[in-house]
């Protein structure tokens, strides 16, 4: 009948509102996770680019302080090969004779030049050049062989250590080649002499060794740096 019909109509309309509450209520939670993730990555992406900013501030500094590289002299000087305790070779670069001044420059584009004593770069030397900004210096090395007047070199080394032997007033380099240096003139080539053995004696030697970093001080000059 008639009011059976309405009942029903009005029963089914019901159920379509519940229906469509709840499709929107399904809705909403969707949207709502959705907003969720977008500000998970916006965070996320805030984070990184405060990152990104901060690391280019900080190579903006570096690049924009200058490195120093460096020049020493000797009027003799020795070269010795020798085998630690544990049978390796290893070689040394000594002399008694060092200029007491180191001279310092700058790599480009400053135009700064400094010097310093010998004795204070050979001191500083492992807080001038560390892991942190590239490790050990490269080195070249001229000199004259003190039997031949043949001027010889360059050297190209590592140099791995250095020390001042207060003892014997002696300054000394460890040096350690790589590959590619080796290739060019190895360390064991300049040891030709069959009256020498492990040891050869130069005069008119003279170092370059690569960037090292220094620290401005307060009178505007440039020292070691750590």
């Amino acid at each position: 009948n008639l009011h059976t019909m309405l009942s029903q109509a009005a029963d089914l309309s019901r159920q379509g509102r519940e229906q469509v509450a709840a499709g929107n209520d399904i809705s909403a939670d969707r949207h709502s996770e959705k907003e969720d993730v977008l500000n998970r990555r916006l965070v996320s992406c805030s984070d990184k680019l405060d990152k990104c900013k901060f690391d280019l501030k900080t190579c903006e500094k570096e690049a924009a302080e200058p490195t120093f590289l460096f020049t020493q002299m000797a009027d003799m000087c020795k070269l010795k090969r020798k085998t630690d305790g544990k049978g390796e070779i290893y070689y040394e670069w000594s002399s008694k004779d060092m200029d007491d001044e180191t001279y310092v420059f700058s790599d480009r584009p400053y135009r700064i030049a400094e010097t310093m004593t010998t004795e204070d770069f050979f001191d500083g030397f492992d807080d001038m050049f560390t892991k942190l900004n590239g490790g050990k210096p490269n080195g070249a090395i001229t000199f004259r062989h003190k039997n031949t007047d043949k001027f010889e070199g360059p050297l190209i080394s590592v140099i791995v250590e250095a020390a001042y032997k207060t003892d014997g007033g002696k300054f000394v380099y460890k040096l350690r080649q790589s590959k590619d240096q080796e290739t060019v003139n190895a360390l064991d080539e300049f040891f030709d002499s069959k009256d020498n053995g492990d040891f050869e004696e130069y005069e008119m030697c003279s170092l370059f060794i690569d960037n090292g970093e220094l620290t401005q001080t307060s009178q505007g000059s440039w020292w070691l740096s750590g």
